[in-house]
């Protein structure tokens, strides 16, 4: 992306809050446009100066979203947090950020508190005088509003229609739940992709009817075992879409993902989503969650199978139940 137009930064640190990083640069994206937010991730290239094109990135911003997990503060081997090493990335960016003047959000994450001044290195004190927006997976769409209505109100703009998919490929757009508008213009280019279609006449009776849509639309919720946790894990389902075309977002371990090539073909329900995974200092990891069941009865029964990542899994059973409309 061109960095020169990039105005909200995204600074995480990849063993903490990777996946709640994604899925917020996916919704920041959606609304704002690729090309106004920067995620380490996706905008350096191989090759590139991580430093220098973050430098770049931040001289260019004007949000700068501190993303705060509950490891964002832990302690190291020797016994002080990385925020206290000079050359601590997540550090450089927050300080940056403080001393360039850029309004910068805390949000917190999976329980994390605020830092206090006597936890942060002096040149990162001020942090800890700046709101913090508490981003709570039970509650991210509402979370999510709340910090969509700041960032609009600090850019100045409004947000941005979704691009086309490449061509060739007309991937569903990835939305996240309860951004309303999204969702509308959403289906609006989806259907500016279609080839034209005409229904049946009774001059033509030859022509078929196409067949009803699965009644799968709606907000479903399940709970979920998965094979390296103990208990169940409640994850939600906000289904969308027109004929054959699936959109919408499927949580996994409760952070919305966006769903890509999501199908209905008859009673058959397919999807795809994506997260990240990292282990310890290792590289991030794009990890494919596939799913596939049908409607049966009041139940939603999906197969989810998931590759990539760095230890197998095995098919998880996903059983949602359509949750009544707010």
């Amino acid at each position: 992306m061109n960095t020169a137009q990039a105005q909200i930064f995204l600074s995480y640190r990849r063993d903490d809050t990777a996946g709640y990083a994604r899925a917020l640069n996916d919704l920041l994206a959606q609304q704002f446009g690729a090309e106004r937010v920067f995620i380490d991730v996706d905008d350096i290239g191989a090759g590139q100066a991580f430093d220098a094109r973050i430098t770049q990135a931040m001289g260019q911003a004007r949000v700068l979203l501190v993303l705060i997990g509950p490891r964002w503060l832990a302690p190291q081997v020797d016994g002080v947090p990385r925020l206290h090493h000079d050359d601590d990335m997540v550090r450089r960016e927050v300080q940056a950020g403080l001393d360039g003047g850029l309004q910068v959000i805390p949000l917190l994450f999976d329980g994390a508190a605020m830092p206090a001044e006597a936890q942060l290195p002096g040149p990162l004190q001020p942090l800890a005088r700046r709101q913090a927006l508490v981003m709570d997976p039970r509650r991210f769409a509402a979370d999510s509003q709340q910090l969509l209505a700041v960032l609009q109100q600090t850019l100045g703009v409004a947000a941005a229609a979704p691009a086309p998919p490449p061509p060739g490929r007309r991937r569903a757009v990835r939305l996240l739940a309860g951004a309303a508008a999204a969702t509308a213009l959403a289906g609006a280019a989806w259907w500016a992709l279609q080839p034209a279609t005409h229904p049946p006449s009774s001059a033509d009776p030859g022509t078929a009817a196409l067949p009803a849509r699965l009644a799968i639309n709606g907000r479903w919720q399940a709970e979920v075992r998965y094979g390296w946790m103990a208990s169940d894990l409640r994850e939600t389902l906000d289904l969308q879409g027109e004929g054959t075309a699936l959109q919408g977002t499927a949580s996994f371990l409760r952070v919305p993902r966006g769903i890509e090539d999501g199908q209905v073909n008859g009673a058959e329900v397919r999807f795809t989503t994506r997260s990240s995974e990292v282990l310890g200092n290792g590289p991030e990891r794009v990890v494919t969650h596939q799913y596939t069941g049908r409607l049966v009865g009041d139940t939603l029964q999906l197969t989810m199978q998931t590759t990539g990542a760095a230890q197998p899994h095995g098919p998880v059973a996903v059983v949602a139940r359509r949750l009544p409309p707010p």
